[in-house]
């Protein structure tokens, strides 16, 4: 049997005490023991088991997926995570989904004890959550005392590093940048966006690696830790595990030196303030009919490699002149990213998203249709069981994409989505809710002239239908749709619900200028 061995030490454990060298030293032995091959060795120093984003971990994933090995070797099972859900996601990833056994040196397993050793492993997966709250909570003391000390805690700001004493010291790379976002902003005449811009075309980047947005540059233009001071906020958890930053405030006299005046800062603040009095709020919300349903073609089909936002490429409702002019406008210079996609007056989508609707009419024998797709679908598999089956693939995948286990972000994506359009298409959707999306799609010209002067009520008449409408330039060419009409418009039962538009009946006589662009189906 081929074995991989994971070994991983935290900065907060003692090395002599639980070094990474003893640890090989003790799976070497085992695999010999045990009539096996240690056909590699992952090696994560200085990362704590709270997370699961290690480099090495990461890539024993990876292979473990690949089939590089046969099985995995640890030294005690708190290697792979402190935190027992964490522990759970990944030994069922490891075991159920890519078919490899997992052992520990010191403790008993379920691939090597069975039931007995299966109960062993869950008491010391709670003991390891234990401690790691425990150590948390402990944590959590030292760092208000480095607070109180005037040492930072967290990662440097940009513009700013540690030095061997952990002090913050100038970044002279950094540093120009930094000096200039606040001088160009305390000018007036720069927004937070325009500064993400200058920097980003200057070649800076964040802390993260990332490209600045007007996010990321109003939170540094109001960061005290440029005066000399140090931070200290409480570290809270939500239900979700997310961190609440309700916690209050507290600043301290730091150890490091002011690398921005208080007058350049005070500045900055002055205009921030005056921006903000002087903004007018619209009168009345302006509803949108595309709200949450137009996205950008563009950034949907080539989003950025280190993409790291959930609804990447939707175009947001904006108004100008409070409220005379409205339009849907891409979002991704907010992210600090380009896009060619200009915003589209919110008349022009509107309008076409109206007209394609009003197109789409369900075949005669759409019954017929589903009732055809299902069975091809099925096989010689029951409904229940293969709608069982897929529950239950999704919950595990889930489960790990939350918990940071999966890798490849597109393939889980890919995975995802067809499993849950799977789903869809295989969920006995009741009679009644077929007959109202066929009655929807075949009348939908009266239920919109029905709704005339409800503007929320013609929104969520569309939202009925269309998930995410494409945008390009001016056009809507794509859609995606709700499961229903998918099925009654006869779609491909067991392919995405997605679709090209149809430019002769979508923009009128303007659609021959469609006919040139690919169509490359979104990733987002």
């Amino acid at each position: 049997m081929r074995y991989a061995a994971y070994v991983r030490i935290s900065s907060e454990e003692q090395i002599g005490n639980f070094s990474i060298d003893a640890q090989k030293r003790a799976i070497e032995a085992w695999v010999v023991a045990n009539g096996g091959v240690l056909a590699q060795v992952y090696v994560d120093e200085g990362h704590s088991g709270r997370t699961a984003d290690r480099p090495a971990f990461k890539r024993l994933r990876r292979d473990a997926r690949r089939r590089k090995f046969d099985a995995i070797i640890v030294h005690k099972f708190d290697r792979f995570a402190r935190n027992r859900t964490d522990a759970l996601a990944i030994k069922s990833l490891l075991r159920h989904d890519y078919g490899i056994k997992v052992f520990s040196v010191s403790e008993p397993s379920e691939d090597s004890d069975g039931p007995m050793g299966a109960l062993i492993e869950g008491i010391m997966e709670s003991v390891a959550d234990w401690y790691s709250q425990n150590l948390a909570a402990e944590t959590a003391k030292g760092k208000k005392e480095r607070s109180h000390q005037g040492k930072h805690n967290n990662r440097a700001p940009f513009g700013l590093k540690k030095n061997k004493d952990m002090i913050l010291i100038p970044d002279v790379n950094e540093l120009p940048g930094l000096i200039l976002a606040f001088e160009s902003y305390a000018t007036n005449k720069y927004s937070d966006r325009d500064i993400a811009h200058l920097l980003n075309e200057k070649g800076y980047r964040s802390k993260t690696g990332r490209r600045f947005s007007k996010d990321t540059v109003r939170s540094m233009l109001q960061n005290r830790t440029y005066l000399g001071k140090i931070k200290y906020q409480k570290y809270n958890s939500r239900k979700d595990g997310s961190r609440s930053y309700e916690a209050p405030v507290e600043w301290f006299d730091g150890q490091h030196d002011a690398v921005i005046s208080e007058e350049l800062f005070d500045k900055c603040m002055e205009v921030r303030a005056s921006r903000r009095v002087h903004r007018q709020a619209t009168k009345r919300l302006n509803p949108y009919l595309l709200r949450d349903i137009a996205y950008c073609y563009r950034c949907c089909s080539n989003p950025p490699q280190e993409k790291t936002f959930r609804y990447y490429g939707k175009m947001r409702g904006q108004s100008q002149w409070h409220g005379e002019h409205r339009y849907y406008r891409c979002r991704a210079s907010d992210l600090g990213y380009k896009c060619e996609q200009k915003g589209v007056p919110v008349e022009v989508l509107d309008q076409q998203i109206v007209t394609i609707l009003m197109n789409l009419k369900p075949p005669k024998n759409w019954r017929k249709g589903i009732t055809k797709a299902m069975g091809e679908l099925l096989g010689e598999q029951s409904l229940e069981e293969r709608l069982q089956e897929i529950r239950d693939i999704i919950n595990r995948m889930d489960k790990r994409w939350d918990n940071g286990f999966i890798i490849d972000e597109r393939e889980y994506m890919e995975q995802r989505i067809k499993l849950q359009m799977e789903l869809e298409q295989l969920n006995p959707i009741p009679e009644n809710d077929l007959e109202q999306a066929a009655d929807l799609l075949e009348n939908f010209k009266a239920h919109w002239d029905r709704l005339e002067g409800d503007e929320d009520g013609r929104h969520d008449l569309v939202n009925l239908i269309v998930e995410r409408a494409y945008v390009y330039d001016e056009k809507i060419v794509a859609l995606t749709l709700r499961s229903n009409y998918h099925l009654v418009l006869n779609h491909k039962t067991n392919g995405p619900t997605y679709f090209e538009v149809d430019p002769l009946y979508a923009h009128g006589s303007d659609g021959d200028r469609t006919r040139d662009l690919r169509l490359d189906r979104p990733t987002c």
